[in-house]
């Protein structure tokens, strides 16, 4: 290290490790990404913020996915023709109805209205891009990354951790073989420093060993086997007990404890999984090729290697343990949500009334199909974002013809949501936990720690002078409370994001209500179906004397493909559902964080205005 100067041993150790970690269609990087990479690019294509350059405006920008221009299900349906003008006597004749537009393809250009979806987020974003502008920032050659460099030391340790949940949640959408990733050279690496990866791989080893004793419980299960409630309770939760005895402890909430490190835990580097955007393979190599060719001390080398297998290591064991907290999520979810499964909706209650006139009509179903409960674990473990709402479709389609009612369509969508958000939750509390969200969390000498941001890796040195890896620090009062309230911060924002940001900011009800609308549905030639149902259990005995009817109108069920048709392109943040919410909690930070700033110079511009007055007050006095 001495025969090096600080800067250029930051570029020569992680430009040299690029090379070892960027190889395949990988979600993270080595410690070299943050270094090395970003002082390449912010070094040759940003300018300085003094520069004065042309003020460039960001405005909301408009998509035809986000805005969902066209006929509004919640809107009124307008007449096809003019009302007729005059007196208020007048009325149209028979033989130019007035009526709106009829139900189906139809319904969307003739009836309704015009929506467009709004974002405060998005344009508060804008806003702050623009301010950036105004002081001399290129923002238009990194976009919205470009409030990232407006962040402070501290500020970016959190936008670092929202970049390393992305980087997990992306691989798990997609479905990426985190078996591949791992490519480091483990035959130059220090043995103290396996100590650490060791811990990690027995982790992975242990929620593999978890899965694989969920699905051969599964295994045995036939495409006929119908579970009862107490059946399907109890499978669960041997379920929940069996993934949750290979996830560490549950962390506590109630009694939060400032300052824990925890070297051995996969999610204590989570803020050095980045992924490099905006430029392609082969000149981000070229690039690094120049530091890769210069000499490098051996021991620089094996500390190079020895980063490089603790932050792969670090990446696939998260990855493993995100994946087995979705997997007890959806464990919870299905033992949680029996009478949603079960309950038979009013339009297969009056079906059942006509095809089986006289006999008693169930509200809810006995039982569910086994088999569809291991497709649906199946899907989660192996199959991409994109497959998991069709898992849940087959489990909720009890006649097995492929058709649903809206009704259903919205309880599956809502289901298939469930476990992610539970799980990104989970991960995000543990995270907390194991590292500390600040500098000040750490020992005193120890904060400029490397996966903190910083460039010091005394910490894995020697395991003798660290022979408790796991240590709960202790800090002073001021270091303590600010700690904790980094942490409250960052849970608050994240349970936010959650809670709002497919409800209100993506408007999931009214997507769903048009995809409904707007699909092709072959059930029924895609209209209304008018009945009469027997009406004596409303009526009671007086309408078995009567014979009265009751008229039902039943709206035509929905095939998965008919709702993947309209999906794909008015619903695609259903196809990443991870990484969608991760991609908020960012976003909500650059608003957090753009709002402090803007109420510092807020301030600051306060106070030199009324040290101004007061001077002058003053002056005018001493005359």
């Amino acid at each position: 290290m001495n025969a090096f100067s600080k800067a250029s041993s930051c570029h020569g150790r992680r430009a040299a490790s690029t090379l070892r970690i960027y190889a395949p269609p990988c979600y993270m990087a080595s410690l070299s990404m943050r270094y090395s990479i970003s002082s390449i690019t912010h070094g040759q294509r940003l300018l300085s913020w003094g520069r004065p350059t042309r003020r460039c405006y960001h405005p909301s920008i408009s998509v035809a996915s986000d805005n969902l221009l066209g006929y509004s299900p919640m809107a009124q349906r307008s007449p096809s023709k003019p009302q007729p003008s005059g007196s208020g006597n007048d009325k149209p004749s028979a033989s130019t109805p007035s009526t709106g537009a009829i139900w189906g393809v139809d319904s969307n250009t003739a009836g309704g209205g015009v929506w467009a979806q709004t974002s405060a987020k998005k344009d508060k974003l804008n806003e702050l891009l623009t301010e950036l502008n105004s002081q001399g920032v290129e923002t238009g050659l990194l976009g919205m990354e470009s409030l990232d460099l407006a962040a402070n030391s501290e500020e970016k340790l959190d936008l670092a951790f929202a970049d390393g949940l992305k980087c997990i949640a992306k691989c798990v959408d997609g479905h990426v073989d985190v078996a591949a990733i791992n490519m480091c050279n483990e035959s130059n690496t220090d043995t103290n420093k396996k100590e650490v990866a060791s811990a990690m791989q027995q982790v992975s080893n242990e929620t593999n060993e978890a899965k694989n004793q969920l699905f051969q419980m599964l295994s045995n299960v036939s495409a006929e086997e119908e579970w009862t409630r107490s059946k399907f309770e109890a499978t669960m939760n041997e379920a929940i007990r069996i993934l949750s005895s290979s996830l560490p402890a549950d962390p506590s909430l109630k009694k939060p404890v400032a300052g824990s490190l925890d070297l051995t835990s996969s999610l204590c580097y989570i803020r050095e999984f980045i992924q490099e955007k905006g430029r392609e393979k082969t000149e981000l190599m070229k690039e690094v090729s120049s530091f890769a060719g210069s000499d490098i001390p051996d021991n620089l080398q094996n500390e190079i290697n020895a980063l490089n297998q603790i932050i792969t290591q670090a990446f696939s064991t998260s990855v493993r343990v995100y994946k087995t907290l979705i997997l007890r999520a959806v464990a919870q979810t299905l033992h949680d949500n029996w009478d949603s499964l079960t309950t038979l909706t009013s339009g297969d209650i009056d079906r059942a009334a006509v095809s089986n006139p006289g006999s008693a009509q169930q509200q809810q179903r006995t039982t569910v199909n086994a088999k569809s409960i291991k497709k649906i674990f199946e899907s989660y473990n192996t199959s991409p974002c994109c497959n998991w709402v069709e898992s849940w479709w087959e489990l909720m389609d009890a006649d097995n013809d492929g058709l649903i009612d809206q009704e259903e369509m919205n309880t599956v969508v809502d289901l298939a949501m469930k476990p992610i958000h539970s799980a990104l939750k989970h991960i995000v509390d543990m995270s907390l936990e194991v590292c500390p969200s600040r500098r000040v969390g750490l020992v005193k000498g120890a904060g400029n720690a490397w996966f903190l941001g910083g460039d010091d890796t005394s910490s894995l040195e020697d395991t003798k002078t660290n022979t408790n890896l796991s240590t709960s620090n202790t800090l002073t009062w001021r270091n303590r409370r600010a700690e904790l309230n980094s942490r409250k911060i960052i849970t608050k924002t994240f349970l936010s994001t959650l809670n709002r940001h497919f409800r209100d900011q993506v408007e999931t009800p009214h997507r769903l209500r048009c995809i409904y609308a707007w699909a092709e549905k072959s059930h029924q030639n895609n209209k209304i179906d008018s009945i009469l149902v027997d009406a004596s259990e409303e009526w009671g005995a007086a309408s078995s004397i009567v014979g009265r009817k009751r008229y039902v109108e039943l709206e035509p069920k929905i095939s998965y493909q008919e709702f993947r048709d309209v999906q794909v392109k008015h619903f695609p943040q259903l196809d990443k559902l991870g990484e969608e919410i991760v991609v908020s909690f960012k976003e909500d930070l650059w608003v957090l964080q753009g709002k402090r700033r803007q109420n510092a110079e807020l301030r600051r511009d306060c106070f030199l205005f009324l040290a101004g007055v007061s001077l002058v007050d003053f002056g005018i006095g001493m005359l």
